[in-house]
């Protein structure tokens, strides 16, 4: 690329955590998705990378690639993994000749055993490699827990704009082309975040349609677009999942070396926000209820079981809902996705037409329930790849391990051995399934169920246990409230964060 003025260093770590799950990530979470070391990464054209690189492609710039690992979604992140990673990327960039700049496509919301903010610190252990007068421009996930540590020590943040997540690669462009001008046209960043303890999940924080979220976006981008002064603007919305020190939602602005309207500009937006903070409540339904309205309706039924989201870190293993289905609807034609990889062994095993008696779901992480014992049929086994329909992940192969379809009665269940990001159904549909023939249908994801069913209005959020549920109120936690106290009369001067480099 270019006649080498210089070398962009590019790579990091994109997965998110959770804290409430037991689901921990290791290197084999992510040689499951991407994982990738030095010029391996050249050749990404998709995501966050991808677009990363084509905005590059025609610089001056030699680009200087060293680790990028990305995966779904678990608990938090195994320590000697993170650190392997970190000691790569870090020794490569200490190897560089006329290192200009760092480009790190991060998460915000990665956490390890031993460490509640990665990106904080994998962010300040560059800059003390390379100094200040080097610029470091980081995009993050927009559901992001970004701390005074990642500002501090970048030149520039930006996150996606789309949930569902349909931006990564437009937003990897727009990161390296901010870099471009801040080394080819001496742009100046001056960076703001403002913050406020918002803690909802994503339900009614879709970036599209009527949602508080939506429309908060939509006018914060209208801003930037007609303010001249504005480099970046992002909406955050901190994933409640993790359990965290000053943890919140805000709006982070850019401008062009004016601190002061970065802040006024932060601010406007962020208390919008805290005064919009209860309408992100939903209205949620016990599975039983659902059920029950749901037999009436004359068309397909979605059962939204957020709580067990494989893409929040969620294991996957939940068969609360399955249950209910079992008691109330036994003959509709019903379809869900269990992870349990007892069964899916006990499948392979024994192999298609076979009938067994298994005892199915929470067995891996046992906390959110009981398994229920049923007789099924196998009728298919699969080795659990398939290939993603655009998203983060868009061409990239997922793999569930082992994996089998199995019925009780009309009630189809997908058994896999791994959790897996939920996007366009492709798990379901590698089976070769067809969805519209099912009455019930069981979703696990708060949000991408829509790439596929955006067609279907019985739709009904269950109040159900697990790490990843739809209202925060259930959730225990120990650090989140050591700075912000629980009153729900608070002000905004009182619960206001604000950061800046």
């Amino acid at each position: 690329m270019g006649n080498n003025s210089g070398n962009i260093a590019i790579g990091g770590i994109l997965t998110e955590c959770n804290e409430f799950s037991i689901n921990l990530m290791t290197k084999e979470n992510f040689k499951r998705y991407e994982y990738y070391e030095k010029n391996e990464i050249l050749n990404l054209t998709s995501g966050v990378v991808g677009g990363m690189l084509s905005a590059l492609d025609g610089s001056s710039f030699n680009i200087s690639p060293t680790v990028f690992a990305s995966c779904s979604p678990g608990g938090v992140i195994e320590d000697k993994c993170y650190f392997d990673i970190k000691e790569k990327i870090l020794d490569e960039i200490k190897n560089m000749q006329n290192l200009k700049a760092v480009l790190l496509p991060l998460h915000g919301a990665a956490v390890t055993e031993s460490i509640g903010d990665l990106e904080g610190d994998l962010i300040s252990s560059i800059r003390n490699i390379i100094g200040n007068d080097k610029p470091i421009v980081v995009t993050l996930d927009l559901h992001a827990h970004v701390t005074q540590e990642m500002i501090e020590n970048s030149s520039a943040i930006l996150a996606w704009e789309q949930y569902p997540h349909l931006d990564p690669y437009e937003t990897g462009v727009r990161g390296s082309k901010l870099l471009r001008e801040i080394l080819e046209k001496n742009i100046k960043p001056k960076m703001y975040f403002s913050k406020t303890p918002i803690l909802h999940s994503a339900i009614n924080a879709s970036t599209f349609g009527q949602t508080p979220f939506a429309e908060i976006m939509r006018d914060l981008k209208q801003e930037e677009k007609n303010n001249p002064h504005i480099l970046s603007s992002s909406l955050i919305h901190v994933d409640p999942y993790i359990d965290q020190n000053n943890m919140g939602g805000g709006v982070i602005i850019i401008t062009n070396n004016d601190i002061e309207k970065a802040k006024n500009i932060s601010l406007k937006f962020t208390k919008n926000y805290w005064d919009r903070r209860f309408e992100f409540e939903p209205k949620l339904y016990s599975p039983q209820d659902a059920i029950r309205d749901g037999l009436d309706k004359n068309s397909n039924v979605l059962l939204v079981e957020t709580a067990d989201a494989c893409g929040g870190g969620a294991v996957g293993d939940s068969v609360q809902t399955l249950k209910e289905l079992l008691n109330l609807a036994p003959n509709e034609k019903s379809l869900t996705h269990v992870v349990d990889p007892i069964v899916a062994a006990q499948c392979v095993e024994l192999g298609v037409g076979k009938e067994i008696k298994i005892l199915l779901g929470h067995q891996v992480d046992k906390q959110w329930g009981d398994p229920v014992e049923i007789n099924v049929k196998i009728e298919k086994i699969t080795d659990g790849k398939f290939i993603y329909n655009g998203g983060i992940w868009d061409k990239t192969i997922g793999e569930m391990g082992p994996s089998a379809l199995v019925t009780i009665g009309n009630i189809h269940i997908l058994v896999s051995s791994f959790g897996t990001y939920e996007w366009n159904c492709e798990q379901f549909l590698s089976f070769d399934l067809r969805l519209d023939k099912y009455k019930f249908l069981v979703v696990k994801n708060p949000m991408n169920y829509k790439n596929t069913f955006s067609h279907i209005k019985n739709i009904y959020i269950l109040d159900t246990a697990g790490p990843t549920p739809p209202t925060c109120k259930h959730l225990k936690f120990k650090k989140m409230f050591t700075y912000f106290p629980k009153q729900l009369d608070l002000k905004f001067e009182d619960v206001l964060l604000e950061y800046n480099n």
